[in-house]
């Protein structure tokens, strides 16, 4: 199990994000007299950027595919079972917060998903109204699907940190942002329905953004398993954003750098004298799958 108070590993992903077509990635409603009924996200200085947690989206979500794939045909890694629960459903979780009706004086085995449920499992290891952390954290990890031993849920932390991707070259676009114009469909007519229509800003096809993943205190199989998705949008098979069915959000990770930092030598590089180890994504995606069986 993952020991989430020492620090193991840190793996540092950077890339560069081209854009092929224009990317939506919405903010609120505008507060300008004259703005887009939908903006772009941008910093207080106007600059669009693409927020972290709509980067980890997608990549969460193509990576909770990929396992259920995976265990569908049986595969595993050393044994240990590839999957991923439906984070959006309370039932289907692979932990609950509660299990049933009487999860509140459960004393034991209050239900048939009395094993997988928080709230049972913080009672089961209560001594003297004192909660054994150590023995709770085992059996909410062992009951965890391997995605939200990743990516994290409401009971783990994620040990996957994405930080906001940045436009690197705002001086190269002839704008930052254009207007585009949509309009609302009637699904029963199959038309553009009367009195809905709206625009909505894109930043323009040729952006760049810097890319930059953070990841603690994990095995290299682990690494392996993000950098196939990773890999989808550096082949330009998976768009970021909105509106993607209609041609927006397709772009390809350029210039991909994969670095290393153990306990052994991390003293040296928060020091300055020692260079993080520099892996190819090469050697970690043949970790993950030469061991799957």
């Amino acid at each position: 199990m993952t020991n989430f108070f020492r620090f193991e590993n840190q793996t540092i992903i950077n890339a560069t994000l081209v854009m092929r077509t224009a990317l939506s990635v919405g903010s609120r409603a505008s507060l300008l007299p004259a703005g887009s009924d939908l903006p772009v996200m941008k910093t207080p200085e106007g600059i669009p950027y693409i927020p972290g947690s709509s980067l980890k989206g997608v990549v969460r979500t193509y990576t909770e595919r990929l396992l259920r794939t995976l265990d569908e045909l049986g595969k595993k890694y050393q044994n240990q079972r590839l999957w991923a629960c439906d984070p959006l459903s309370e039932r289907e979780r692979c932990v609950m917060g509660t299990c049933c009706e009487r999860c509140e004086d459960c004393t034991g085995n209050c239900c048939p998903g009395c094993d997988r449920c928080k709230s049972c499992m913080v009672k089961r290891h209560k001594r003297d109204s004192a909660l054994d952390d150590a023995a709770f954290a085992i059996e909410l990890w062992s009951h965890s699907c391997t995605a939200c031993r990743l990516f994290g849920s409401p009971w783990l932390a994620s040990r996957v940190a994405f930080q906001d991707a940045m436009l690197e070259n705002r001086d190269e676009l002839l704008r930052l942002t254009e207007v585009r114009d949509g309009v609302g469909i009637d699904r029963d007519l199959g038309a553009a329905k009367t009195g809905i229509k709206y625009d909505f800003e894109t930043v323009p096809a040729g952006a760049s953004f810097g890319i930059r993943i953070i990841v603690e205190n994990t095995e290299d199989w682990e690494v392996g398993l993000l950098l196939l998705a990773l890999r989808a949008i550096q082949e330009d098979t998976l768009p970021l954003g909105g509106k993607t069915t209609r041609g927006l959000g397709w772009g390809a990770l350029k210039n991909l750098a994969i670095r290393c930092v153990d306990k052994a030598n991390l003293l040296g590089y928060l020091a300055g004298t020692t260079q993080p180890r520099t892996v190819t994504p090469e050697e970690l995606l043949r970790t993950l799958t030469s061991a799957l069986k």
